[in-house]
């Protein structure tokens, strides 16, 4: 008996001090840190905050969207290959509850599709690192499968993914889910297609113009700019 009450007493203390030392980091905050340290930053001296419905990112008060590292934008772009040799690729969490399963079966029937579940993206640990791995195989790919959760609790017009942001740095055109439909302030400017546009099977010609420039436009967008960095600098 006494063994079952020390065993709850510590398991009690241990979640205590869990949340005293505050939850894991997101990735969201975990690559904006890095982002900053790259561009000089001691991004322990300034004030940040995220908000992961909103997919924004406060830096010194200056507001801006998703930020990566620039490290990650060199190495996706040496590891984009001269031919692309799989149609579809996903990688990623695939909860029942999600929906994404049901989202991806349609793509299964490809045979130069590439569906992985896995929860490789959700570790601590990884969450700022360049997976090359995973980013290798995403650069082979012509399209990638972007669904958001079905379940998701947060405001559907702000939906966002990590995952269409990392598809434009590899060239591979974004396909989005009319059931998980994302913001169009994420998405605006950038070349997409639906996954309604390959129910009839016949897959879309890539595109490699329009995959160019969702690139450019990803590197304008999802990275700190020289102004962005300007700002933070006068508001220290």
């Amino acid at each position: 008996m006494e063994k079952i009450v020390v065993f709850y007493i510590k398991k009690i203390i241990s979640k205590f001090r869990f949340i005293v030392a505050g939850s894991p980091k997101l990735k969201q905050e975990l690559l904006l840190q890095k982002a900053l340290e790259e561009k000089g930053f001691n991004y322990k001296k300034l004030k940040i905050s995220c908000n992961h419905d909103l997919g924004r990112n406060y830096v010194n008060g200056v507001e801006m969207g998703i930020k990566y590292p620039d490290s990650f934008y060199e190495k996706a772009k040496q590891i984009i290959p001269d031919k692309k040799i799989y149609s579809f690729y996903f990688n990623g969490n695939m909860n029942p509850e999600g929906g994404r399963k049901e989202m991806l079966k349609p793509f299964e029937m490809y045979n130069d599709s590439l569906i992985i579940s896995s929860d490789d993206g959700r570790i601590q640990s990884s969450k700022d690192k360049f997976n090359k791995s995973y980013f290798s195989y995403f650069a082979k790919s012509k399209f990638g499968l972007c669904p958001h959760q079905a379940d998701w609790p947060g405001t559907k017009e702000h939906l966002w993914t990590y995952r269409f942001i990392e598809s434009c740095l590899v060239g591979s055109i974004p396909v989005i889910f009319e059931a998980t439909p994302l913001g169009e302030k994420f998405i605006n400017g950038f070349f997409v297609l639906k996954d309604s546009d390959f129910k009839n099977t016949k897959i879309p010609v890539y595109n490699i113009l329009k995959a160019n420039d969702n690139l450019v436009l990803a590197r304008n967008k999802f990275f700190l700019t020289d102004d962005e960095c300007h700002q933070i600098k006068i508001n220290s």
